[in-house]
């Protein structure tokens, strides 16, 4: 599944508005806060939600930028994967 990107949201389908799956943002001074994932009942459990978080850790990576945590479910990935530590912001 390809992964795409627009001003708000990474997601999942043809346009962000009917998209499958989606991990909002907003932009900031450091990076990006994650504010909600969101994926539809034909993809859960699928690990279509780990594979957002992990895309987004990889940009802020090769883009050497930092993540905040406003969504429950990207706190969980964060916690269950302590190699992502590395891209996330802290006050």
């Amino acid at each position: 599944m390809e992964i795409k990107q627009n001003t708000e949201a990474f997601y999942i389908g043809d346009r962000f508005e009917v998209a499958l799956a989606k991990l909002e943002f907003e932009n900031t001074d450091y990076g990006m806060i994650l504010n909600h994932t969101e994926v539809s009942e034909e993809l859960k459990g699928q690990g279509v939600g780990r594979a957002l978080v992990k895309y987004v850790v990889e940009i802020a990576r090769n883009e050497k930028f930092k993540l905040k945590l406003q969504c429950e479910y990207a706190q969980k990935e964060f916690e269950k994967h302590p190699e992502y530590q590395d891209v996330l912001f802290t006050d």
